[in-house]
């Protein structure tokens, strides 16, 4: 069968959170826009990554009343880990992931921009065709500009038995039919300890090994100290600077050989051995692309590839492959290509982690500081000095602001604990716009608020340095 060419200004090739917004800027500039999926409205992020892991975080949260514990942590009151059923979870993970499928296909209707389920490919005449379920095109596109942003998917060892019943990545993790009783978690990443974190809060017995000396190597020191002492708590082992060197299946679980010999079993595993791009099937060549040595894609200051009439953003670009810059980029991107000169977004930007405590952080850590010889002073606040932590059973955490101890500029700030992704934004805030550290200590916050750490902390630095304040 013949499929004509269609003439389109904008083709976006991905729905995830870059795809979305590339392809909404596009229509808001009165062009012709089409976007390309080959899973669901919403991509990865909406139905294996961001959204479902978050959703089943506060559903784990909520069925095992973990917030309000401290107030009436009774037999009576609180379920057992085997009375919260798998499909307890999944009732609030797959309503919110249709929620915000029929949100999204919303947007994009209001927008005049279409929706085509399929696979992308480009042609060798710099076309993009579409191919259903059957491997058949069906769709033929000749667009005046394409905006690159298929995601990622998880790594899969090829030396690892991955099954997705026993052997899980990330994306397999969500279709598990049962809340096990034992899990190893091979990675100390984002996902690994997000998934550890709550997992061990269901009652599982949960193991993480990573070659790396600390979870989550990359925040500051004492953040990672905080987290790794509250998954303890919650009967979580950690096994740093260890790595493997088998993963294998024996009759109803898994056996893991450390690089010592040593042998774990589990019921579960969970490898979290970071994402790739997720370019394959795409027929890059055929337009004059291809991916670096990293496997990700090489774009300019304004998200241009090589191929000039090809603009890319979100994880397939690389670092930091967050839901949060991939919106920011994919909006940039569009605007670039239709003409713009808009430069990458700022590097000053909040990271937040969903762990069971959540973690945010924004700017320089003691470490980065002291590794570039940089003077600092530190001011911190703990959950249990605010009224509002100790209301809510929340009395583990701190809030940690670094700042110059000459200039008072604020350098860093880190939070972990209740609220901790929504509280950086006030110090993303005072560092945009260039706020010292007293500014906390002069204004007036709420009471009884979490925000408040602000004044504690920024009062707690100051107090440590040689001048009074007047």
């Amino acid at each position: 069968m013949t499929v004509n060419i269609e003439d389109i200004d904008f083709v976006v090739i991905g729905s995830g959170p870059s795809g979305q917004k590339g392809a909404i800027q596009a229509s808001k500039s009165k062009m012709k826009v089409a976007v390309i999926e080959a899973w669901e409205a919403g991509g990865s992020s909406l139905w294996t990554g961001t959204i479902p892991s978050k959703a089943l975080r506060e559903a784990i949260l909520d069925l095992t009343n973990f917030r309000t514990k401290s107030f009436y942590a009774t037999p009576s009151t609180l379920p057992e880990a085997a009375e919260i059923s798998i499909s307890d979870l999944n009732h609030r993970v797959n309503w919110v992931k249709q929620h915000l499928k029929d949100t999204l296909i919303r947007q994009l209707t209001k927008n005049r921009i279409e929706l085509v389920r399929g696979r992308a490919k480009f042609t060798e005449d710099k076309l993009v065709e579409v191919i259903d379920e059957e491997g058949k095109r069906f769709r033929l596109f000749r667009p005046k500009r394409v905006l690159l942003t298929p995601g990622s998917r998880p790594k899969a060892p090829s030396s690892v038995p991955i099954d997705e019943k026993r052997i899980f990545t990330s994306t397999g993790l969500l279709d598990m039919d049962r809340v096990p009783k034992s899990m190893i978690v091979i990675g100390a990443g984002v996902i690994g300890s997000e998934y550890a974190s709550m997992f061990s809060i269901l009652g599982t017995k949960v193991t993480m090994i990573d070659k790396r000396p600390r979870i989550l190597s990359f925040l500051d020191r004492e953040m990672g100290s905080h987290l790794q002492i509250s998954l303890e708590e919650n009967r979580l082992r950690f096994m740093g600077s260890t790595g493997y060197q088998q993963i294998a299946l024996k009759g109803d679980e898994v056996v893991v050989t450390l690089d010592d010999g040593t042998q774990l079993t589990a019921e579960t595993v969970l490898v979290a051995a970071g994402r790739e791009a997720n370019v394959k099937g795409l027929n890059m060549e055929a337009v004059g692309l291809e991916t670096n040595q990293w496997g990700y894609l090489d774009v300019d200051e304004h998200y241009r590839t090589k191929v000039d009439w090809i603009y890319a953003a979100g994880d397939v670009i690389g670092g930091p492959s967050l839901s949060s810059t991939s919106l920011v980029q994919g909006r940039l991107a569009a605007l670039n290509a239709l003409g713009g000169k808009i430069n990458r977004h700022t590097q000053i930007y909040p990271f937040g982690i969903y762990t069971i405590p959540e973690i945010s952080c924004i700017g320089k850590t003691e470490e980065e500081l002291k590794r570039d010889g940089v003077p600092y002073e530190v001011g911190r606040a703990y959950y249990y000095e605010v009224s509002r932590s100790v209301i809510t059973g929340s009395e583990a955490g701190l809030c940690k602001l670094i700042f110059d101890p000459k200039n008072l500029t604020i350098l860093g700030a880190h939070i972990i604990g209740r609220g901790a992704t929504e509280l950086i934004h006030v110090a993303q805030v005072a560092i945009s716009f260039n706020a010292k550290i007293d500014y906390f200590v002069q204004e007036v916050f709420n009471f009884p608020t979490f925000a408040e750490m602000y004044r504690i902390a920024a009062l707690n630095g100051m107090n440590k340095l040689s001048t009074t304040m007047t």
